[in-house]
Parts: structure tokens; sequence; C-alpha cells
């Protein structure tokens, strides 16, 4: 008897939000998640007068943004004085990942959080600089 899951990228792309807001609120943030993945934020975190406006994606390959999502992103974190960010989760580029369209060259622009199998990247939308949550 083999038992049949069905697993779908939605359902990946909730847990990815999740996992991001278990690492900020670990990190000391305020973590606010969306009702339902609904607006242009997926996640607001805040810490002191710091406010992060987060589209979380996920991805194995470059995720795709689409530009309703960056504008109003953009325009949510303009009215509420915060910073538009993108987080990526993804697979990690460790040595052991054998599939070649998946490597990425480590280098120091590039800011990675190992989780060991993942890797989260943040990204700020206005520069698209590479941040981490301890910068702000």
């Amino acid at each position: 008897m083999s038992i049949a899951t069905s697993y779908s990228w939605s359902k990946f792309g909730r847990e990815a939000e999740f996992v991001i807001a278990i690492y900020l609120k670990h990190r000391g943030w305020d973590i606010q998640l969306s009702k339902g993945s609904r607006g242009p934020a997926d996640l607001i975190a805040k810490r002191n007068s710091t406010i992060w406006l987060i589209q979380v994606k996920s991805s194995t390959t470059l995720p795709k943004l689409k530009g309703y999502e960056v504008r109003g992103l953009k325009d949510m974190a303009n009215i509420s004085g915060g910073l538009a960010v993108i987080a990526i989760l993804r697979p990690s580029y460790g040595e052991n990942l054998k599939d070649n369209s998946l490597s990425m060259k480590k280098d120091e622009r590039i800011c990675e959080i190992d989780l060991g199998r993942y890797s989260i990247f943040f990204y700020s939308l206005d520069s698209w600089k590479a941040i981490t949550p301890s910068q702000s």
C-alpha cells in the first residue's frame, strides 16, 4: 500500500513565510503575518524604530516578482515609513548539492543565512542590496 501525498508550491510558500517569521522572531523582531498571504507584504517585522515590509519568495530558481507586487510593496513601505524587503528561501548551495542549475558562486555581496538544507536571503527592494536582520 502506498500513501500519496500532495504538496503544492503555494503550501511551501506559506511554510517559507513561517520559517522566515520564526527566524526573525528569534533575532528579536516583532512579527505580524498577513492573513492568508494577502496584500503586498507577507510579513511585517518591527524592531525598535525599524519596520520591514517583507514579500517572501520560495524557489529553487530565481524567484519571479510581478510588477504589481513590487509597486504595492513600495507604496505600503512609503506610507508606513518602512523598508520594502524581499526575502528568499531556497535550497542551500552547499557542496552536497549536485544540480548545477542551483549552484551560485559565494561572494561578499550575498548575505546568506544558512539553515542547513535551506538558506534565507534578504534584499532591500529600493536598492537590491543584500541586507541582514542585524543591519537595521
